[in-house]
């Protein structure tokens, strides 16, 4: 395991990976579009030159090849592989178009770039492809954060197990909306100390940093069931309540059914 490498799954705009490298760790980018990685090969020269910052233009899949990515054309955190996902965000509005990307597999990553300290992955549906590419291998990354998923229980739950079954054992769950509320520790506990502020989209914190508890795999199972529950009522994609119009009854629905209104990532360590 490289102790000062992070790999940032679903780079976006480079916001966690700003983090990352002001922290002091060298980081792999990869990201499926195209555009955004120009912009981040811009955003980064100076890191890229430094070879702090290797970027990965490839969509992440079961097999390498190419793949259909569909770029959400109202919000561009949405963009993915995954067609299911696509047409959800669609029925909410947010139109996608189709474009062919390169792919890769996971494994194939850690062959070429080796194991990361900690691994973030936001890549929308096809976030459980991460874990697999994990299975069978003796080297694991101390840390690793990966999005629940917004729609399905099943999915989430598929996440926890093929966590527990890479041998990780406590979790902690952090609610996306609050991120912003995160502040860097000092002293430091991973990498450099920066006064960080975080904005609309980014991870937070991770490894010894996340301001919460760890539990362990059945404390982390009963709480996601309370979440989807919660969301069976008011989640966006699902949520029986999901399309009333008046405000206030929707304040209320949200205080009611809080935990069903947020999104969230799951940490895990050994």
């Amino acid at each position: 395991m490289h102790e000062n490498l992070i790999y940032d799954v679903g780079l976006h705009s480079g916001a966690d990976t700003d983090f990352y490298l002001r922290k002091g760790f060298d980081v792999v980018g990869i990201e499926a579009n195209p555009s955004l990685c120009r912009h981040c090969e811009e955003r980064f020269s100076a890191e890229i030159a430094e070879k702090r910052l290797t970027i990965v233009n490839r969509a992440i899949s079961e097999t390498p090849g190419t793949i259909d990515f569909f770029v959400n054309e109202k919000k561009s955190l949405w963009g993915t592989a995954d067609p299911d996902l696509m047409e959800r965000y669609e029925a909410l509005g947010a139109a996608s178009h189709k474009i062919q990307v390169c792919s890769t597999t996971m494994a194939d990553i850690f062959d070429e770039h080796g194991t990361p300290y900690y691994m973030k992955v936001d890549i929308e549906g096809y976030d459980h492809l991460c874990l697999k590419g994990l299975v069978g291998r003796s080297e694991k990354p101390k840390y690793i954060s990966v999005e629940a998923s917004g729609i399905s229980s099943a999915a989430t739950m598929h996440q926890l197990d093929l966590l527990k079954r890479l041998g990780y054992s406590k979790f902690q769950i952090i609610l996306q909306n609050n991120v912003y509320r995160h502040v860097c520790p000092w002293p430091s506990r991973e990498g450099k100390y920066v006064d960080y502020e975080f904005g609309a989209g980014t991870s937070g914190l991770f490894g010894r940093e996340l301001p919460g508890r760890w539990i362990d795999y059945d404390q982390v199972v009963r709480a996601y069931r309370w979440i989807y529950w919660n969301m069976g009522f008011v989640g966006a994609h699902t949520g029986i309540f999901r399309n009333v119009k008046n405000g206030i009854a929707r304040r209320i629905l949200a205080r009611l059914f809080s935990a069903g209104t947020g999104w969230y990532d799951t940490h895990a360590t050994y």
